[in-house]
């Protein structure tokens, strides 16, 4: 099983997150699991974007003190099933 090579523990959690693709309308999608290295998403009946496509992802609603949550910046690395894994951006080799 891959889960053994991952670098971040995987943590199951079903998120309503805004999916930002390049040329795209953002869409509404859910999140399977999410770690520190990143997040898989759930995509049913939607377009997956390529591998290598570099999207942004956040969280629906509000946080304390009615902050929007930040966008956070990913790239499409795997499709799996009905959804696609996206590692987020490294900020350190931007």
């Amino acid at each position: 099983m891959d889960s053994d090579r991952r670098r971040h523990p995987r943590l199951p959690m079903a998120v309503e997150v805004e999916l930002h693709c390049p040329g795209q309308p953002v869409r509404i999608v859910w999140t399977d699991d999410l770690s520190c290295g990143g997040v898989s998403l759930v995509l049913s009946q939607i377009e997956r974007p390529p591998l290598g496509t570099r999207v942004q992802v956040r969280v629906v609603g509000m946080l304390g003190e009615g902050e929007i949550p930040p966008l956070v910046d990913g790239l499409v690395v795997r499709h799996v099933g009905e959804g696609m894994a996206i590692q987020f951006a490294d900020d350190s080799t931007q």
